[in-house]
């Protein structure tokens, strides 16, 4: 792990019940700026945190808003937990590729890599994303949890674009993005056990390992693209139908001033 990985690494919140879930605050911008501390959160499935972790949301951290962006069918399926029940707003907000169907562990790609999932859900989810990002942009709404179920790919895509939309250097992006890689087994053993629980069938130990990793490449794959192909995140937002004002009001209340 680099020393920007292990930064982001230690940025991670104390909840017992989620084994993926950190605090975006400290990532740097180009021009010398940061994100604000407990600002937005990133996380996996919720569905597991103790009465000790929603209170530690909800009065140490302000929580406002959680917003879910796994199928209905699957938060139905799976629960939204106790703090989605107990913050003022709660939007589910589906980021889906082909199918609209969650990844599925025994159908994946063949090519040793999420990235092609990825550029599903910028094809199938451009409004939905840009939702997620007015959202963000409510300062009422704010602090607001982003999750899904191991916060690694929907919330990966998500938070990368959140964050190249207000202007955070590719590498803190990347370095958060990797920062998962050291759940990865805590996150797999979650899914095993969630997945037995509820009498599905898959065993985890026929899914290739790569399927639940966070490697560095994949995001810088995934930055490149924008950049490439869209001229960049925050142009990628535009079109997708990010107005000029609610990406200001990004910046403003999600960044320090350069000078703090």
């Amino acid at each position: 792990m680099t020393n920007d990985e292990m930064a982001v690494a230690g940025r991670a919140l104390p909840l017992r019940g989620a084994c993926n879930a950190r605090d975006l605050g400290g990532l740097r911008t180009e021009d010398g700026r940061r994100v604000r501390r407990l600002r937005v959160l990133r996380s996996d499935a919720l569905t597991e945190l103790d009465d000790g972790d929603v209170s530690y949301l909800l009065r140490d951290c302000g929580l406002r808003s959680v917003i879910d962006l796994r199928a209905p069918t699957e938060a139905e399926a799976d629960g939204r937990g106790p703090v989605a029940d107990s913050v003022p707003v709660y939007h589910n907000i589906h980021i889906f590729g082909a199918g609209r169907l969650r990844l599925d562990l025994l159908q994946v790609a063949a090519d040793g890599t999420m990235f092609d999932r990825y550029l599903e859900y910028l094809e199938h989810s451009p409004a939905n994303i840009v939702e997620v990002l007015d959202l963000l942009a409510e300062a009422g709404n704010l602090p607001a949890l982003v999750h899904c179920a191991a916060g690694k790919d929907r919330t990966g895509v998500v938070v990368a674009l959140l964050l190249g939309v207000i202007g955070v250097r590719a590498d803190d992006i990347v370095a958060d993005y990797a920062a998962t890689g050291v759940n990865v087994e805590a996150l797999r053993a979650r899914v095993q056990q969630a997945r037995s629980a509820r009498e599905r069938s898959t065993d985890l130990a026929e899914v290739p390992a790569w399927v639940f990793a966070a490697e560095a490449d994949t995001m810088r794959k995934l930055l490149a693209h924008f950049a490439v192909e869209h001229g960049g995140p925050a142009e990628w937002a535009r079109r997708a139908g990010l107005g000029q004002a609610a990406r200001q009001r990004l910046v403003d209340s999600l960044l320090e001033p350069a000078d703090s």
